[in-house]
């Protein structure tokens, strides 16, 4: 609602329109009924963006802790792999002790666990849970400009935002939830200091959709959809491509490779090209220099690659960075609570490309939502928020020196559980089935 003085406020105010934000608005409108919400998403609307996303057992106990409706949609939504073909840079079939955990029997995880893995296409995702909000709910072409932190329950927060053409508005906020990614400038606008640590590693990621299923390429038919693999010496592997379906003839591909490789084919990369970086992704339009520079780094890959990545519509593929926070240092509150402002998902823990980054960002989003359920706006449902999250950040992702994964991530995953938002009735979906004992941890020195 519009204020005297021209600004604009807000109950809950969320910063960024991606999966996280979004799933954060849908959580608050269960959480605290009546409550004005609304989303502010920096670009201008939505276009084809994302790889696939495996969502695991915590992920979609989680979705149904806030939705069991969505969960059930995005699932529909998602497609069932079977095991993963890998290849070396040649084209060579290789085998790797850990693509054993990608031969997945789903009808015995369904049994045991309630659930299993699903591939969806991250834009199936964002889109389904953008149509769950109401008309309006997300604010498009609102860039943070500045930040300054109120008080839980006290003093608002007021919020500075510009749009493309350079207008400017005010808005202040009871709450603000920052889902802006790992670029995230409301982090960087509130705590201070810079990106979170580069890794001198890219991300080149595009969907390709055939409209007859006689176009897909013969090695992607032989695939059954499951996911092709091409690896690169060391580990983690210096080049890594990968191809896998979404479903309806849709297949995303990603390939990584360190900066190095750009090196070599006369070209560089910038890992800060400006004090506003933002999102800092090449791609989403025809001019773009990413598939040329993707083109470049994996030329001497097997064909059935390269001719796929010769077929992607330029305009489609986005290349980036890869940044990581020290999660080891994360200390919870410090790091995810100022005032009344709060971080989720990748603002909050910038994690390696395994897998586990959108399930942990749903994860956040079920627990804020029951904090906030159960105490309001509170500096105590924030306290009570980071808490909660800590020990599953450092569970999931903190591996000791030597350790190929964490000692308790799999317990962590098991045994994740979160409590359904809003009136009942619901699934039970969002636990463990009846009767599960849980994993037992490693306790560690």
């Amino acid at each position: 609602m519009a204020t005297v003085d021209g600004t604009s406020h807000v109950d809950y105010a969320i910063i960024g329109g991606g999966p996280a934000g979004l799933l954060t608005a849908r959580a608050l409108l269960k959480a605290a009924p009546g409550a004005s919400i609304q989303v502010y998403e920096t670009a201008r609307g939505y276009w084809p963006q994302g790889a696939g996303v495996l969502i695991e057992l915590n992920g979609w106990r989680a979705l149904h802790a806030v939705d069991d409706a969505l969960a059930d949609k995005l699932r529909a939504q998602g497609f069932l792999f079977g095991s993963a073909a890998v290849y070396d840079e040649a084209g060579a079939p290789m085998k790797l002790p850990y693509t054993q955990s990608m031969d997945w029997n789903h009808a015995e995880s369904e049994r045991v666990h309630g659930h299993t893995r699903v591939m969806v296409y991250w834009g199936d995702i964002r889109q389904a849970l953008f149509e769950s909000l109401p008309e309006g709910l997300v604010s498009f072409n609102n860039r943070i400009t500045a930040v300054s932190p109120g008080e839980p329950g006290g003093q608002p927060a007021v919020l500075q935002m510009q749009d493309a053409h350079g207008d400017t508005r005010t808005v202040t906020a009871g709450l603000v939830v920052a889902a802006d990614g790992f670029y995230s400038r409301t982090k960087r606008l509130v705590w201070g200091g810079g990106m979170p640590a580069f890794t001198n590693r890219l991300i080149w990621r595009a969907l390709v959709q055939y409209e007859r299923a006689e176009e897909v390429p013969e090695l992607l038919r032989r695939s059954g959809g499951d996911p092709v693999m091409w690896m690169g010496q060391g580990m983690p592997p210096s080049r890594f491509a990968t191809v896998y379906t979404v479903g309806h003839n849709r297949f995303v591909w990603t390939c990584i490779a360190g900066t190095s490789f750009l090196e070599k084919a006369g070209l560089s990369w910038s890992p800060a090209k400006q004090d506003d970086v933002g999102i800092q992704q090449a791609g989403a339009g025809a001019s773009s220099p990413a598939e040329s520079r993707c083109l470049a780094v994996f030329a001497d890959y097997p064909p059935a690659l390269v001719e796929l990545l010769r077929r992607t519509d330029p305009a489609v593929i986005t290349e980036h960075g890869a940044y990581l926070h020290d999660l080891a240092a994360l200390q919870g509150a410090a790091d995810w609570v100022r005032g009344n402002v709060v971080l989720v998902g990748d603002a909050a823990h910038t994690a390696p490309p395994d897998g586990q980054g959108l399930n942990m960002a749903l994860e956040d989003v079920a627990v804020l939502g029951a904090c906030v359920q159960e105490s309001g706006p509170t500096q105590k449902a924030l306290e009570d928020y980071a808490a909660a999250r800590l020990p599953r950040v450092r569970d999931v992702w903190v591996r000791p020196p030597g350790a190929f994964e964490p000692p308790n991530r799999l317990a962590a995953l098991l045994n994740a559980s979160f409590a359904p938002l809003g009136p009942g009735p619901h699934s039970g979906k969002s636990r463990p089935l009846p009767g599960w004992q849980p994993a037992k941890r490693v306790e560690q020195p």
